[in-house]
């Protein structure tokens, strides 16, 4: 379609660019009628061009006017009304948003200590890659890939959390999938990245199940957490559903742990639990957690298995103080009742780059347990430092002095490099 009011106005430009050597080659008469004939020309331009201007503004075909009025169907999205909403809409129609985001973490390790038969080892810790992915405005994916040597030296690739999140609000946010069991403090506060912890490694009670630990660290179901209308308490509450553990998976088992797959009975592990945030204390935290499961051993009757655990944190930039206590109970049906408490403390203190820091754990499993015998009796400190050589790297050097029951106690040095990326 010709735009005829852009044509005029061209025209218009040219009439007037002419207009000006004209007037100077022509004599004074001469210029003085010029000069009129143009002026009137110019009238009737400007003239001819409103008039075509306001015909074109009332030609708009209905098919482009929006119908404010019309109800919304099936397949009818209505438009963003407010600027925040307009906002929230693009960044959901923008690919980049959606795209996946990955954080590594990793860590190289020296260490050796005064067992018999223990070696002095360089160690390549786990390569830790965090995946996130915001779907939607409520649904998020979170995934947690690792890359591990056993005492083999072979790799091994582990899925240790796979979630979809759904978090409409505060009051409740749902993850269905692999998560980290909220037992406590320590295990979904520091993940698989030693770069996020202050020590070298996880205290005896949290220590992961592929290295003997005794707690069902992972688990596979649905898990939900948020907050309690309580004012500046702070309180939160905590409710999961998962598949348990797998009871031939300890000492010498060969299952694997975290019953990814399949569960070995149709008894469910179930943990509930609360805490709470007070606004007058930032950075205190106290809570309490009750797990039960089923535990259904091969050649061996049903044990009840019952985590009681609590904990007092209190975490600031510069100071750091963790409590938690935990008494783990195993019931055989128609048999004995074994508990086998456990706890840890462990406080540091920030000096610019440097972080000090001090750890006391004890953990009792009685010679007659039936699920951990072979744990025994642990307890002793840990003295260490934390240097941060940038935001992305860390040193530490930590020494441990571990006593056993009936054997002698252990002394080991470990310097450990862990970095981000």
């Amino acid at each position: 379609m010709v735009n005829r009011p852009g044509i005029l106005r061209i025209a218009l430009a040219s009439a007037l660019a002419i207009a000006v050597p004209m007037r100077a080659q022509e004599t004074a008469n001469s210029d003085k009628e010029t000069v009129q004939a143009l002026l009137q020309q110019v009238k009737d331009l400007q003239a001819r061009v409103a008039k075509l201007e306001g015909e074109q503004s009332k030609a708009v075909p209905a098919a482009n006017v929006v119908q404010t009025t019309q109800e919304p169907g099936p397949e009818t999205k209505l438009e963003p009304e407010t600027p925040a909403e307009r906002s929230s809409e693009m960044d959901r129609m923008d690919p980049s948003k959606t795209l996946l985001k990955i954080r590594g973490f990793g860590d190289v390790t020296f260490h050796g200590d005064s067992q018999h038969g223990d070696t002095t080892s360089f160690t390549l810790g786990q390569l830790d890659l965090f995946v996130t992915s915001d779907v939607s405005e409520k649904f998020r994916f979170l995934g947690e890939i690792v890359f591990e040597a056993d005492q083999h030296n072979s790799y091994g690739v582990d899925i240790e959390r796979l979630l979809m999140q759904y978090a409409p609000k505060d009051y409740l946010n749902i993850s269905v999938g692999r998560y980290h069991t909220a037992i406590g403090y320590y295990n979904t506060a520091y993940h698989h990245s030693t770069w996020l912890q202050t020590t070298t490694g996880r205290p005896f009670l949290f220590e992961f199940e592929d290295k003997g630990g005794i707690l069902p660290i992972h688990n596979e179901g649905i898990s939900a957490t948020g907050l309690i209308p309580s004012g500046s308490l702070g309180l939160h509450y905590i409710a999961e559903v998962g598949n348990g553990r797998a009871s031939n998976s300890w000492g010498s088992g060969t299952a694997e742990a975290v019953q990814n797959v399949v569960d070995e009975n149709n008894h469910k592990a179930v943990n509930l639990g609360f805490y709470f945030r007070p606004q007058k204390f930032q950075g205190l935290q106290a809570g309490l957690s009750v797990y039960h499961d089923l535990l259904t051993p091969l050649n061996s009757s049903p044990i009840s298995e019952n985590i009681v655990a609590g904990h007092v944190v209190y975490i600031r930039p510069s100071f750091e103080w963790l409590n938690e206590a935990m008494v783990i109970r195993h019931a055989i049906h128609n048999g004995r009742t074994f508990n086998t408490p456990g706890g840890y403390t462990q406080i540091s203190k920030r000096f610019g780059s440097y972080r000090p820091y001090l750890r006391y754990q004890y953990l009792n499993v009685a010679n007659t347990e039936p699920v951990f015998s072979y744990v025994g009796l642990m307890h002793g400190p840990s003295v260490g430092l934390r240097y941060d050589a940038s935001e992305s790297v860390a040193f530490k050097i930590q020494y441990d002095h571990t006593a056993e029951r009936n054997k002698d106690a252990i002394n080991g040095l470990a310097a450990q490099l862990g970095f981000t990326f």
